[in-house]
């Protein structure tokens, strides 16, 4: 009864740490309980934390939070993020990526077609309701030339009701999620996805902070594995993960619901082509250059700190413990025996290793060869040594007949310039030491029919152990319809800057018929009216004097009924002539209403004024005006009055000298004669 007693006092005490507390850690989410966060639920419930040691609490995200605040400044430990994690990390924030759950975004733009919006520029100025932190869709933006500018933003309600029921143009959302409230509101929208714009970011994504990695590094894995092991079991057990959120966690969706946002995360993350948590530096890469390329960050941060990388762990935990009681239980041969069969095991892991990279590549290879876009690499000699399907689509040559073949047989010669140039500057800046690993340009390309394709293409080099380059490895993407459309666009934009031109003009002339006279080409009384309140009010601001002169063709009634109109047409401007040719830039001469006329005179003496009147009236005494066999001629008569001797409003200064023009009628005609008040005609 007693020999069992000691191996398992030892056993006890060995399991003994298992009874410890367990690590209580917060999961910061970046929304509302949903399927979005599935498998954190099948980790927690499945107790595949409570094995790694963690007792973990999955907390909801406030209204207007970012996770990432919430994990640096310690009041969370771990957080679900997005790609906008390496745009922090450029700003300095020390954010680390885990592992990538959704390999494909899953954030796009919803718009009420009956708002107008067919395509993403019918947006401008438009209500959309965007979060700050979404810089993805920002980006999406800038690159399809949409200053955010140029849309009206609004506070996220995060309801899709003020979409249905227009009180926004569009949103922000999920396609694992909004998309089937509109559909079952019976709304009519459309989605604007910035993958159409080769934006092609992460989803989803698993991250801790520096300072807690450093703090508690195998926490983080072992968090990490469990978070990953609940992820794959909820992707294999939908409808029981769906049922668990609709009994412990939240029926703020219907379970038809949570089970459409389960298979959009399954076309999102891909399980059966991608291993679930895998992450590619080189996507990482592109995604932070495409932020720099778009002005969003500075420039591409070290991604060595951001990318968490688990050590394989060969030999499980809790061998160790068994390895000691075994030590202490069995004797040193049994021990040896222990030895050999661990190594056995690390060689079935290891092989497994083996088989998992095998499966991986495998999946990468078929990936490669079904892309759209077409996938290439390069030899140190600049040769293709790889090209997929998708070239042959595109350009309508055979994988033979590319393969091996030189790069500049593909490019025309200014393209073929460009990688020159690129290549050049690359080699110039690792003798300098500076890496510069990925580049992005746009080259044409040459088809199998003679024509010419434009492709955007990513390119990183590909180095040996000692960092030399061997070769290239890129993704091009046939950018001619979005080509067109720019020349298109320019070439409208073109011609409607040359219609606002001619409207413009035309709105000049307009403008300036609109205050001349017709026949005489003298401004209006319209004009007249306008400028004497304006220069009647300067005057009085800056303390100069203002004449105006009345002036009246005598006896023309006469001279129209003796000669005609056209005469008359003719003596009108005759005089409108002598006016134009003798008078300052500051002067307004105008024609008043038949045969009379006005001529504003600003910062002009009486005296001087009357001067300028005789001399007017003189001139005008002694022209002849040929019509047909006739001389014409005729006199004027002229009345002046001026600012401030006479009046102080501009109805005063014209009734003023419309009196002093009615007395040199009266005194003969063919004179000026400048206004006096009742008070001294009378003395």
């Amino acid at each position: 009864m007693t020999g069992w007693r000691g191996p398992l006092l030892v056993f006890l005490a060995l399991a003994a740490p298992r009874a410890h507390a367990l690590d209580e850690v917060t999961l910061q989410l970046n929304w509302k309980h949903q399927f979005q966060f599935a498998g954190y639920y099948a980790a927690l419930e499945m107790g595949f934390y409570r094995n790694a040691g963690l007792e973990v609490r999955i907390q909801e995200v406030d209204v207007g939070q970012n996770p990432a605040d919430a994990v640096l400044r310690g009041d969370a430990e771990y957080g679900v993020g997005a790609s906008e994690l390496v745009h922090l990390r450029g700003q300095g924030r020390p954010v680390v990526a885990l592992a990538v759950i959704i390999q494909h975004s899953p954030l796009i733009v919803l718009a009420r077609k009956s708002a107008g919006i067919e395509q993403l520029h019918d947006l401008v100025g438009k209500r959309i309701m965007l979060m700050p932190h979404e810089t993805e869709l920002y980006a999406y933006f800038q690159r399809e030339g949409l200053p955010i500018g140029l849309v009206r933003k609004f506070p996220h309600s995060f309801n899709p009701k003020d979409l249905i029921e227009g009180r926004v143009d569009a949103l922000s959302g999920y396609a694992t999620d909004e998309p089937y409230v509109l559909q079952r509101a019976g709304l009519a929208f459309v989605r604007f996805s910035p993958q159409a714009s080769g934006i092609d970011f992460y989803g989803d994504t698993l991250f801790t902070s520096e300072q807690h990695l450093r703090k508690r590094p195998a926490q983080v894995k072992a968090f990490r594995e469990a978070t990953l092991a609940g992820w794959r079991y909820a992707m294999a057990h939908p409808g029981e993960i769906a049922d668990l959120i609709l009994a412990k966690y939240s029926e703020r969706h219907t379970r038809d619901h949570l089970m459409f946002e389960a298979r959009e995360m399954t076309r999102l993350m891909q399980p059966e082509l991608v291993q679930i948590g895998h992450m590619n530096p080189g996507r990482w890469l592109h995604i932070a250059q495409t932020y720099v390329d778009l002005g969003m960050m500075a420039s591409v941060p070290a991604l060595d700190d951001f990318l968490y990388a688990p050590e394989p762990q060969t030999i499980p935990r809790w061998t160790y413990g068994m390895v000691l009681m075994v030590a202490i239980l069995i004797t040193l041969v049994a021990y040896f025996v222990s030895v050999n069969r661990r190594l056995a095991h690390a060689m079935r892991e290891r092989q497994k290793a083996y088989d998992l990279m095998a499966q991986s590549e495998e999946k990468y290879r078929v990936l490669a060869e079904n892309s759209a876009d077409v996938i290439w690499q390069l030899d140190e000699r600049m040769n293709y040594a790889y090209v997929n399907p998708a070239d042959e689509k595109l350009r309508g040559f055979k994988r033979e007949e590319v393969i091996g073949k030189p790069v500049s047989t593909v490019l025309t010669p200014a393209s073929l310039e460009v990688v020159r140039r690129i290549n050049r500057q690359q080699k110039a800046d690792e003798a300098h030491g500076i890496r510069r690993d990925a580049v992005k340009f746009e080259v044409e390309e040459i088809c199998k029919d003679g024509s010419t394709v434009w492709v955007e293409a990513n390119s990183i080099p590909l180095r040996d152990k000692d960092g030399l380059i061997t070769g290239y490895f890129g993704i091009s993407r046939d950018t001619s319809a979005r080509r067109r459309h720019e020349q298109a666009l320019s070439d409208a934009n073109a011609m409607l800057q040359h219609q606002l031109d001619e409207i413009h003009r035309l709105q000049a002339e307009l403008q300036e018929l609109a205050v001349r006279d017709g026949l005489t080409n003298l401004y209006n009384r319209r004009y007249l009216d306008e400028t004497l309140d304006r220069e009647l009010s300067r005057a009085k601001r800056e303390g100069y004097p203002l004449s105006l002169v009345m002036i009246d063709i005598d006896h023309f009634k006469r001279l129209n009924d003796t000669y005609g109109h056209q005469a008359g047409d003719k003596v009108l401007r005759e005089l409108a002539a002598l006016l134009w040719g003798d008078v300052r830039a500051e002067d307004v001469p105008c024609r008043y209403g038949g045969e009379e006329f006005l001529v504003l005179l600003p910062r002009m003496p009486l005296d001087v004024a009357m001067e300028r009147a005789e001399a007017w009236r003189k001139t005008f005494q002694a022209t002849r005006v040929p019509f047909g066999d006739f001389q014409l001629s005729a006199t004027l008569s002229c009345g002046l009055a001026a600012y401030p001797e006479h009046a102080r409003t501009p109805d005063e200064l014209i009734r003023c000298s419309d009196e002093a023009l009615y007395k040199a009628k009266h005194r003969g005609r063919n004179r000026c004669e400048i206004f006096r008040p009742a008070h001294e005609t009378n003395g």
